[in-house]
Formats: C-alpha cells, sequence, structure tokens
C-alpha cells in the first residue's frame, strides 16, 4: 500500500451540492474503510469549547457501509488527542483517490474525558430527507455514542478502527 497516496475529499450537502474539498494523504485502506490524514486549513477557531487551529492533523476513517465518519483530532504543536469529531452521513464512496459523502446534518463531539455533544439537531429536523436516511441516521448517532461509551480507548489513535 502507497501512504504516500493523496486523497481528495469532497464533502456533499443532504442536496448533493459540494461544500468543502481538500487533500489528505493515506495512512490505511481496508475493505470497507479507508483512514487518511489531513491537517485544519481554516483559520483558528473556538468550536463548543475545543480549540480548532490551522495546522491540527485530523485522522479521518470513513465507511463503505456505515452512516458516520470519524475524525480524530490532534493539536498542532505537541499531537494530543483534542476529541473526535463525528459527521453522520451517508456511507463513504471511496474511489482510487476521492472519498465522497453526503452529510446529513446531525454530528457528535466527543472530548477526551468521554463527554459527548450532539450538534445541530435543528438542522437535522428541518432537512428534506426520507424517513428512511432519517431514521438511518438517528440509529448511526445512537451507534457512536455507544461506541464511545464502551470503548473510548479504541479511537485513541495511532491507527484505525478494527469494527469492520
Amino acid at each position: 500500500m502507497n501512504t504516500d497516496q493523496k486523497f481528495t475529499v469532497i464533502k456533499h450537502n443532504p442536496q448533493g451540492e459540494e461544500t468543502w474539498r481538500y487533500q489528505g494523504r493515506l495512512v490505511e485502506r481496508g475493505e470497507e474503510t479507508i483512514v487518511i490524514e489531513a491537517h485544519f486549513d481554516r483559520g483558528d477557531m473556538e468550536f463548543h469549547g475545543m480549540r480548532l487551529c490551522k495546522g491540527d492533523r485530523f485522522v479521518e476513517t470513513y465507511y463503505r457501509q456505515r452512516w458516520y465518519n470519524i475524525f480524530a483530532i490532534h493539536d498542532r504543536e505537541d499531537d494530543h488527542l483534542k476529541g473526535w469529531y463525528c459527521n453522520i452521513a451517508t456511507p463513504a464512496v471511496i474511489e482510487d483517490s476521492r472519498i465522497l459523502y453526503r452529510d446529513l446534518a446531525l454530528d457528535l463531539l466527543v472530548f477526551p474525558d468521554g463527554r459527548q455533544l450532539v450538534l445541530d439537531e435543528d438542522e437535522f429536523a428541518d432537512l428534506s430527507i426520507s424517513e428512511e436516511k432519517r431514521a438511518k441516521a438517528r440509529a448511526a448517532l445512537a451507534e457512536l455514542r455507544t461506541l464511545f461509551r464502551t470503548n473510548r480507548q479504541d479511537f485513541h489513535w495511532d491507527g484505525p478502527l478494527q469494527h469492520d
């Protein structure tokens, strides 16, 4: 496996419109998952009690079969784990050098001490999506909350989740 391989991540909104595009480097690739490393490319900001800084290292895991992706966020200065940001999204489409997903508004922010914060519930409630997608999104959020409550140590990354 070529860990110098670059990937372009393309995030779409629920309507399928591109909202963000950036580059990452392949860390690991499995049949159902891909892990890349990317660096935060926006200005420094306060985000629900977590300071995100330009250059913070994100280790991002995408799944072909799961309705979420998980970003482990590491500090740009000393690489300590700041927490995890989880997007509730359609399963990723993983192509040769691209990862595409459709964001479904709901997010889960998890701090290293285990605190969890569900974000954008109002935005999710206002989405025009099918009841099937809505149910899958809610189930994905419940799955993530349980995973982080019971197996948080599995998410302290030097490698990807082994939950395929």
